[in-house]
């Protein structure tokens, strides 16, 4: 165990913000990839859409706890210390967070899952907008070509190069889509003073806590252990997801972290190949190598 922490503190003193950048972004990019196949598997089973997030939002919160009061400890005497501003900011996040979740949950259920999946993607544009006029970003013209390249191949890999039909469910799909982009702009914000480790617990715990009322108000059984496992396992990813997704933009901008989010379809592409024997045709492919050669090109933007 020694040697281990060592070799991650040694790693951790050579890595420059470029690489950090890239690879903190490559590890919530892969977090969330498994998340979302986790979540299609339980899903299938007919599990409730409200008591699988606020049973993963409990396990979220705990792992962080876990993470921060045993491997953290030095940010703990920070928590007394939080200002008022950092407080709301923190709940702020939380309510967008949550709210991302229902509207692309319940919107799931009103759409194609096509249009789900290509639609989810649209907050690399709400990012990219909000970051802008909020976090004073910068837009040039490489950048606006990268998003385009980002969303061509969203779109060949997502729908197989078909034509999308409107559904009743896209406008919930898109405004949770921009509550999630919001919430990466708040934690952002929050990077000037508070390290990546207590902004995520501060989110996910408030949340947790808030999901734990709620359930008792709508009379969802939190103590429902079927199919533990995968529960289990989808609180933890996306326990990483917020944790490496912190980390990335403390070193990186929100809109960089979110391009690199593009290369999920590809990651989810070749677990449903490899575990799940999906098929694929040549569009798909075609939009997986544009998605690659994007995610490449993005490591010449400026952080």
């Amino acid at each position: 165990m020694l040697k281990l922490k060592s070799i991650l503190f040694f790693t951790g003193v050579l890595m420059t913000n470029s690489s950090e950048r890239l690879i903190y972004s490559l590890l919530a990019t892969f977090s969330l990839s498994l998340s979302i196949f986790f979540k299609k598997q339980i899903l299938s089973m007919d599990k409730p859409a409200i008591e699988l997030i606020i049973q993963f939002m409990i396990i979220a919160a705990l792992v962080l706890s876990f993470n921060l009061f045993l491997f953290q400890r030095k940010y703990i005497v920070k928590i007394k210390y939080f200002k008022q501003n950092e407080i709301l900011a923190i709940l702020l996040a939380n309510i967008l967070l949550l709210a991302a979740y229902l509207f692309t949950t319940f919107g799931l259920d009103y759409t194609t899952s096509i249009n789900y999946s290509f639609l989810s993607r649209s907050s690399l544009i709400f990012t990219s907008i909000l970051a802008f006029f909020l976090l004073k970003e910068q837009m040039y013209f490489g950048k606006i070509v990268l998003i385009i390249c980002f969303f061509v191949g969203i779109y060949l890999i997502t729908t197989g190069g078909k034509i999308i039909t409107p559904q009743i469910g896209d406008m919930l799909i898109l405004v949770g889509s921009f509550f999630l982009s919001y919430t990466s702009i708040v934690q952002k914000k929050l990077h000037k003073n508070l390290p990546p480790e207590l902004i995520c617990w501060g989110v996910i715990t408030s949340g947790a806590i808030l999901c734990i009322f709620a359930s008792f108000f709508l009379n969802v059984n939190v103590f429902n252990f079927n199919n533990l496992a995968i529960i289990f396992l989808v609180g933890l990813t996306e326990a990483l997801i917020i944790l490496f997704m912190n980390k990335a933009i403390r070193v990186a901008n929100v809109t960089y972290y979110t391009m690199m989010n593009m290369l999920v379809p590809v990651i989810n592409g070749i677990m449903g190949i490899m575990l799940l024997n999906e098929s694929i045709n040549l569009i798909q492919i075609v939009g997986g190598v544009i998605l690659l050669i994007s995610g490449i090109l993005v490591q010449k933007l400026r952080a």
